[in-house]
């Protein structure tokens, strides 16, 4: 029987209470934001990057979200999930983007919510305008709501990878490219912005793959603290230099053959090789330098680190030319040095003037720079017969002999049978068709 009573029960059971306290509030207690502070179990989440805040910014109105849900989290999400779809079919801009936000308050950590929702943002939403600037606008919205993904998710590199892909393929590639660049530094909301660009975009008044090469370092740099799972790495982080050979093709498909345009290619060159050419990627047999080449050093640096991964130099010979092979590095080291030699430049020139010329109706001059173009092009190519590997190079090629072929029809001639580039032309029959599509659309070509 228990000789206790009442009260002696109760002092003894906030002795207890008082006693088991103690060790939790030595693990829990919440730390100050200073090193070193909180309980054990707040060192542990700073330690291992395991709270909230480590992800990135927190926002206290998706917190108060999450916690009056409860269980109900995932149902709510859900339906979120299938009312964006709907509006978006409805095509209720206002709403979809409301009920985004709704669902990023359940989701702020979950890298697809961003991922997703920023693509769908610039290229299908974008899609449903007509105006080009009401397009742009919503490319915009998708840029910045990837922005946001990325200031509350620190650890995915992914996301700063996406956002350089936003400013460089889908403001400098996509069927409205000369517009989009036109507008990346002068914002068609001109009053709003002052005739200048949307400063959350282009705060440095930069060309858009000069921030996207930027975006893409940053990107670099998570990585390798935090892994990627978006493609193979050596791929993930070849995107800056790519960024920097864009930025230097597009000056010369908008007519600037300048020194700034052979500057970029020659920058271009020289990171590409001493840059990402000399970082070392792990293979099966361990690590590998692109770089590598038939000569001395590269040869004494295949020996030195096969001797440290304990592998022969024919294993690493083998693995760095698949890893070349994968990345296209070879191809790009030629294509870089060879567009700062002046036959280069001119056949480029060459080529763009025939078309400009072709456009004013001035006929005799665009046949005569296509004729210049094309065989100065032929003989680019006879010297780097490796720059017939890539898409760009064809195409211009094909583009150039497709508009001196239009130009024999105007005037009710078959086009001569010898012509420069009639090898490239029989070899890539197969993307004719696609460029006529594109050539009837920008010049009219029936």
């Amino acid at each position: 029987m228990n000789k206790l009573s009442s009260k002696h029960r109760k002092l003894a059971y906030v002795i207890a209470i008082i006693i088991l306290l103690i060790p939790v509030i030595w693990l829990g207690m919440p730390s100050t934001g200073e090193e070193g502070s909180g309980g054990e179990l707040a060192q542990l989440r700073v330690k291992y990057e395991l709270g909230e805040s480590t992800l990135g910014d927190v926002d206290p109105s998706s917190a108060s979200m999450n916690f009056v849900l409860l269980g109900l989290r995932g149902i709510a999400t859900n339906l979120l999930w299938m009312d964006a779809k709907d509006y978006q079919e409805r095509k209720q801009w206002a709403k979809l983007r409301s009920t985004v936000d709704s669902i990023i308050l359940l989701q702020p950590h979950y890298m697809k919510v961003w991922d997703f929702q920023g693509w769908n943002l610039a290229y299908n939403v974008s899609a449903e305008w007509d105006a080009v600037e009401d397009r742009y606008f919503w490319v915009k919205e998708g840029i910045k709501f990837l922005n946001e993904g990325v200031s509350r998710n620190e650890r995915y590199p992914e996301l700063d990878w996406k956002i350089g892909n936003l400013h460089g393929q889908k403001v400098g590639r996509s069927d409205e490219w000369k517009q989009f660049r036109r507008f990346y530094k002068v914002d068609p909301d001109t009053d709003r912005y002052e005739g200048g660009p949307d400063p959350e975009i282009n705060p440095e008044r930069l060309d858009n793959y000069q921030v996207a090469k930027q975006k893409y370092l940053i990107a670099n740099e998570k990585e390798l603290k935090h892994k990627q799972h978006l493609q193979m790495r050596m791929l993930f982080r070849a995107a800056p230099w790519h960024a920097q050979f864009d930025f230097a093709n597009a000056m010369q498909r908008e007519g600037k053959f300048g020194p700034e345009r052979t500057a970029a290619w020659a920058q271009g060159n020289k990171e590409w090789t001493t840059i990402f050419g000399r970082e070392e990627f792990i293979t099966p047999k361990g690590a590998i330098l692109l770089e590598w080449s038939n000569n001395e050093k590269s040869l004494e640096e295949m020996k030195a680190l096969a001797k440290r991964d304990n592998v022969t130099v024919e294993d690493k010979k083998h693995w760095a030319s698949r890893y070349q092979d994968t990345s296209n590095y070879r191809f790009w080291r030629t294509r870089a040095s060879s567009e700062s030699e002046q036959q280069t430049i001119d056949a480029h020139k060459a080529i763009y003037d025939g078309e400009v010329a072709l456009t004013e109706g001035d006929f005799v001059t665009a046949e005569k720079e296509l004729e210049k173009g094309m065989t100065l092009y032929a003989s680019v190519l006879n010297k780097y017969p490796s720059l017939m590997a890539e898409d760009l190079a064809i195409e211009e090629g094909l583009k150039a002999v497709l508009l001196w072929r239009y130009l024999y029809d105007l005037k009710g001639q078959p086009a001569p049978e010898s012509f420069p580039l009639k090898p490239l032309w029989i070899k890539e029959q197969g993307r004719v068709p696609g460029l006529q599509e594109d050539l009837r659309r920008d010049f009219g070509i029936q």
